[in-house]
């Protein structure tokens, strides 16, 4: 019992930290679940369902309050799950660790990037529909190469593009919501599931990706948020190093 207090306090904080860019934790809840005995195969599906439930839970948040652009967040999502299984193939082509360490490189300078100070920071609210059908399938076919969630390339694209952070936040987190549970789904047909493991990680995952969405859009100002997503940008830059050096 005490073991699943302490994943639910894991998943928490996590959840919360990554929900203030939008993005899901399985990438920071993964290796923090193996690293104190849970089998790997059951970290990653408890990893994939929170990243669901507390995206999900975030993007209610910008449901509720008009925080969501549908201009951008729905083609973005509908061409990136088109371009996934069209990456998954062409994968069979060329040589995963190319393509990782360029995605590596890019979350680098992404995140150097966020920090490199500017005179005046103007930041778009909208954009030409043609914006978020080419992220949305340049990272779902990357994201289908690499067999990774394509929230970590689409956030970084659409903020070195120069939109509003917050807009970045609400649309990345409505497309990881369909990307992570997709993939849990594969994992539960295979039988790697642990439902208490499972519950225990996600109900704190509710309530924090509901307070990180509260938190952005009432006290946050889009350069504290750019900021924060620079810090994830290189957590995620070097966690994915770590995988395909």
């Amino acid at each position: 019992m005490s073991s699943l207090l302490i994943v639910s306090l894991i998943s928490f904080l996590t959840a919360f930290v990554f929900g203030l860019g939008g993005l899901g934790s399985a990438v920071a809840l993964i290796p923090i679940l193996v690293f104190i005995g849970v089998p790997f195969p059951l970290a990653r599906s408890t990893g994939l369902f929170t990243n669901f439930i507390s995206t999900l839970s975030l993007t209610f948040h910008n449901l509720r309050y008009g925080k969501l652009n549908y201009k951008i967040a729905i083609p973005l999502v509908i061409t990136s799950v088109i371009f996934a299984p069209v990456g998954a193939y062409v994968s069979f082509l060329i040589p995963e660790k190319i393509v990782g360490m360029v995605f590596v490189a890019f979350l680098f300078f992404a995140g150097t990037m966020v920090f490199v100070p500017k005179k005046r920071e103007v930041y778009k609210k909208d954009c030409p529909i043609i914006v978020p059908i080419i992220v949305g399938a340049f990272s779902g076919f990357v994201a289908g190469m690499l067999g990774i969630g394509g929230g970590g390339l689409r956030s970084p694209i659409l903020i070195l593009y120069g939109l509003d952070p917050r807009i970045v936040t609400s649309v990345v987190a409505l497309s990881v919501v369909f990307g992570s549970f997709s993939s849990f789904l594969t994992y539960w047909e295979l039988g790697g599931v642990n439902w208490p493991l499972i519950i225990s990680a996600a109900f704190p995952a509710i309530f924090a990706g509901y307070t990180a969405g509260y938190i952005t859009h009432k006290y946050l100002k889009p350069q504290h948020i750019k900021k924060i997503l620079g810090v994830i940008f290189y957590i995620l830059a070097i966690k994915f190093a770590m995988k395909f050096i």
